[in-house]
This record gives C-alpha cells, structure tokens and sequence, in this order.
C-alpha cells in the first residue's frame, strides 16, 4: 500500500492520490501528537537476565498498574517472588492463580503484610528472620504507595487519613512502614552470600523535591495536616534519605564482619539500594488525586474532559515499570562495576543525581535514620500497650457474658 502511494506519487503527481489535500493539512498535528507520546512514554528497559533460582519480596505487585507489570515480567523470567498484601482473600488467591497461569511459573506466594501497620511488618520480618540458615534473598521491590486526593481549593479541604498506629496513611504506607521493612530486615540482607547480586528497589516520585524533611518529628506525628501533597512529597524525600544511609550501614557492617573474621571476599558491594523514579503514570494515585476522591469527577473529568491530554502526556504502568526493570536487570549495579558505594537513583532507564542537596549531607541522614528508628520503637510499643488493654478488656466483657448465661 505505500509502495503504491509513493508510486503514484513519483509517476503521476500528488494530485492522484485520494484525499491527499487533507492528508497534508493533519499530517502535521498527527506527527506532533506521534513526538511528543514518544517522548512521553519514556524509553525502554534493554537488560535482561535470567532470575530463575532468585528469591525477591515483592510489595505493591497487585495494582494492575506498574506493580503488576514488573511482577508478571519477573514471573516470566523464572524468579520466585513473594508478594507482601494488605490481607490474604479470594481476591488476591485469584489474582495469584491468574499469574501463575499467566507466566507458568508456580513459584508465586502471597502473604499477608499490610506496610501501613507496623505491627504486621513486624511480624512478617520476625517469620522471616525466624529460618535457620537464613532464607535465600536476592532483593527486595517496593512499589507500594499512597497518595490522597489534595483538596480543591475554595470547594473542599484535605482529609487527614490516618493508619491503625495513628499516623498520617501517607506517611505510614511510603515511608515509615517501608523504613520499618527494610530496617528490620538487615539481618537478612547482610547473611547472603558475597556471589550474590541483591538490589534493593524503591520507587520513589518527583514530587520529593518539594517535600521537608522533619529530623525531630520524622513520622510527622505532631504536624498540623494542611496540605496532602506536602505530606507525600515529604514521605518520599525521608524515604529517600534513610534508604542512603541503609546502603552506608549495610556495607560497613558486612566489611567490618568480614575484618573481624579475617574474610578478604566480603566488600559488601554486591548489596546495591536503588531508588527509581518511574514518571507520572495514569496510576491510581493519579486519578485519585485528579477525582478528589470523587466518583463523579472521576467519571467526568478524569474519563471524559483530561484523559486525552492525560494519555498523551503520561505514562503507562506497564511504561513506568521499564524504570524498575533496568534497575533489576542492569550490570552497572554489579559489584564489578560499581564506580563508589552510594545508593543509586534511577530515572528515564539510567543512572541520574539527585536533586537536592539533602542527598549529600551524610550527617542528616543518619540522623534522619536514627531518629526514624527511635519513633517507630516508642510507637510500636505504645500501640502493644493499646492492644494488649483492649485484649484484656474484651476478655472480661466475655467472662461477664458467660457468668449471665449461667445465671439464666
């Protein structure tokens, strides 16, 4: 067919070819609109490696967006992955089943580990830890995130949504429940073996350099809630922060036990903390956040009025997902080729800096994590506290009601 177009072009004229007169006048916005989608979709991961025998923690690998993406694409590849959610249902036992069909890879587990409650990230690491010798772990992908509808000026205000320990949900599910994972896990990380490349991935979003970071009050707990965005944006900066402070910890301390066993193999630069910037997507934040929380704006102006500028101007899942798959599969974190021991930051499929200056101040970000470690330890056990009062309360409430029984 365009043989014959340019044929009749070359022999005969333009005038021959059928509606060209229209053809020219919308080529140019046909071209324009192909430019800037190209762009905006963002390039392509090029790296692939085989992750058959690996073992990954997964979170955030149910939001049929860039989590399930980079799941079914890590399925295919042969890796056993252990998807962490809020509770193990019909649901999610389905969604399991599906991928396994999808990808014929049996190695798929759900558990039950809700990030926003610090008492079940708790308990999953606990499990986890509790193996001897310890379990294999090639690497950790945290894709899991929350971010709340930020208010329509003059019509309505943001609504502080909190989690079970009391925290702003923001700040619970982005960062102080992904810190507490991470945190408590390092015994783990650190007993793998030198030969093994482990990565742990974190995505993050742009919106961190408009976020504060807050060392005395790092879970925002005494913070007045004004402004939703600057709840998130501040989530994903101190995340950032305490996650380059995890890299320092983790190869100190793997090198200093590898001095004091007189054990020359062990740098601890085959752990590698990556944190990735996918891009806006039309994720479920997005539209969230764009609806207001709201049906019918859902409906109307998401849907209907912006999807069209939406689609042409952002991203994908499955496109976001490129970003996480490069730092997954990507010799440049390989220990041979590292050129220091920083945490990296990936955007757009290669290795970028960071934006603020907060990244280089070596100081602030161990006291970030120290102070962030602290909060979480004085929470978690006020909340034990609060447990165990309600346990005791419902269980005289119960000897009460069986002694009436008896009675009748």
């Amino acid at each position: 067919m365009p043989l014959n177009i340019l044929g009749t072009a070359l022999l005969e004229g333009t005038d021959k070819i059928p509606y060209y007169n229209g053809i020219k006048k919308v080529a140019p916005y046909v071209a324009a609109t192909a430019a800037v989608k190209y762009w905006s979709r963002g390039p392509s991961n090029t790296w692939e490696r085989q992750l058959h025998g690996k073992v990954y923690l997964v979170t955030g690998a149910t939001s049929q967006g860039m989590g399930t993406s980079v799941a079914l694409e890590m399925a295919k590849l042969g890796a056993q992955l252990i998807f962490l959610t809020r509770s193990v249902d019909e649901w999610s036992t389905d969604w399991v089943e599906d991928m396994r069909d999808a990808t014929g890879n049996e190695l798929l587990y759900m558990e039950q580990c809700d990030i926003a409650d610090l008492y079940q990230v708790r308990q999953f690491a606990t499990r986890w830890l509790n193996n001897s010798p310890p379990r294999r772990l090639d690497g950790i992908i945290v894709m899991s995130g929350d971010m709340e509808p930020i208010g329509i000026p003059h019509f309505s205000k943001p609504v502080r949504q909190s989690s079970v320990d009391g925290l702003e949900k923001q700040m619970a599910v982005n960062f102080a429940g992904v810190f507490h994972l991470m945190d408590l896990l390092q015994p783990s990380i650190k007993a793998q073996p030198p030969d093994r490349d482990v990565r742990i991935i974190i995505s993050t979003c742009w919106t961190q350099v408009m976020g504060d970071v807050n060392i005395e009050d790092p879970l925002w707990q005494s913070q007045k809630y004004k402004s939703a965005l600057k709840f998130f944006s501040s989530s994903k900066l101190q995340l950032g922060l305490t996650m380059m402070e995890l890299q320092r910890r983790l190869t100190e301390d793997v090198k200093k036990v590898s001095k004091e066993k007189q054990d020359t193999e062990r740098s601890g630069l085959n752990i590698k903390v990556v944190m990735v910037q996918p891009g806006t997507m039309r994720s479920n934040s997005l539209r969230r956040v764009v609806s207001n929380g709201s049906i019918i704006l859902l409906l109307v102006l998401y849907c209907v009025i912006l999807y069209p500028f939406l689609w042409l101007l952002t991203k994908s899942g499955n496109r976001g997902a490129q970003n996480i798959l490069y730092a997954l599969n990507t010799p440049e974190f390989e220990e041979v080729n590292l050129k220091d021991t920083n945490a990296k930051y990936v955007s757009d499929c290669s290795v970028v800096k960071f934006a603020r200056k907060e990244f280089e101040d070596v100081e602030l970000q161990k006291q970030l994590f120290d102070n962030t470690r602290r909060d979480i330890l004085e929470l978690e056990k006020k909340m034990a506290i609060a447990r165990n009062t309600k346990k005791k309360a419902e269980e005289k409430t119960k000897k009460e009601t069986d002694k009436k029984s008896k009675k009748k």
